[in-house]
């Protein structure tokens, strides 16, 4: 398992402020960033298609950025083909649930509805998850789960 750490200064215009230093991790699938309020924002590359061993780096990427804390995550699949069984079964297991303390789907075509409602309705996951169409909601959802991080619990 390999994927490249990345360390930056960057503009968050999302938060129209300047981040102290986010950290980038960018896997075979996915660019998955820490941003400075505990968030991580997670971008599925264009047309790929997700399978067991994907979702397994992909959550070892976000562990690392956690250092061991649970986190609120954002995941983009707007993009995305899909996601094999194995992989979403993964996605909704124990081990994800030590590391998520709540999952927004950012949505946006029929397919990525369907990839979203597809994971939601067939694979119950221990914490809460969502599919949104606008980013800015889906934030303002996730920021509740926010305090656990910040405060370290």
């Amino acid at each position: 398992m390999a994927f490249l750490l990345v360390m930056s200064n960057s503009f968050d215009s999302n938060f129209s402020i300047f981040s102290s230093l986010m950290v980038d991790i960018q896997t075979k699938t996915e660019y998955i960033v820490l941003e400075d309020k505990g968030l991580i924002y997670c971008t599925v590359f264009k047309g790929l298609y997700m399978e067991l061993s994907d979702a397994k780096e992909n959550l070892e990427a976000i562990k690392t950025l956690a250092k061991g804390k649970r986190v609120p995550v954002l995941v983009d699949i707007r993009q995305s083909k899909g996601v094999s069984r194995k992989c979403r079964a993964y996605f909704a297991s124990d081990e994800a649930a030590q590391i998520q303390s709540a999952c927004a789907l950012l949505i946006e075509s029929p397919l990525s509805k369907l990839i979203g409602n597809f994971f939601i309705g067939f694979n119950k996951t221990k914490f809460p998850t969502k599919l949104f169409t606008d980013e800015a909601s889906a934030r303002d959802w996730l920021s509740r789960f926010l305090e656990s991080y910040n405060t370290g619990g």
